[in-house]
């Protein structure tokens, strides 16, 4: 969470070298998290399982590894109802020049719930917000036109 925390709050950028240096020091700790677990659960959650869901569904069209993970986490943030954080996380991947929608990245709404609802498939015995919330279609479109007007578009 720290390592999290300590990029989502600079307000540098890439060609920031005070933000290099926190986001190089948030992947050592996020290495460490993993190595003491015994795993990447530390560092891969529902984000996680949406990328890989877009990886196998669309193995053709799926766009970088960090961007569908961002925008993941954005939306699991607001799964998890912390809307306001959802909508910062949101701001700040803006402001990086990263994604926050699925049609930044040529993805359907459509395409993108069902990445959402095919999600927890993708990495078996682990127990997220998804898992948690065992969403169907039509409810995941509806939080997902909450999510949209809740970050502005």
């Amino acid at each position: 969470r720290q390592a999290g925390e300590s990029v989502l709050r600079h307000p540098g950028g890439c060609g920031d070298d005070g933000f290099l240096q926190v986001l190089a020091e948030a992947l050592v700790l996020t290495g460490i998290a993993m190595s003491v677990s015994g795993d990447s659960r530390p560092s891969s959650g529902a984000c996680h399982e949406i990328n890989h869901a877009f990886d196998l569904l669309y193995p053709k069209r799926a766009a970088a590894h960090g961007e569908q993970c961002g925008l993941g986490a954005a939306f699991a943030m607001y799964l998890r109802g912390a809307h306001e954080e959802s909508a910062y996380m949101a701001e700040v991947l803006r402001r990086h020049g990263l994604p926050v929608l699925p049609e930044e990245i040529g993805f359907t709404v459509d395409e993108f719930v069902r990445a959402v609802e095919f999600a927890p498939e993708t990495r078996p015995g682990r127990y997220t917000i998804l898992e948690h919330l065992d969403l169907k279609t039509n409810q995941i479109k509806d939080i997902y036109a909450d999510y949209v007007k809740a970050i502005g578009s």
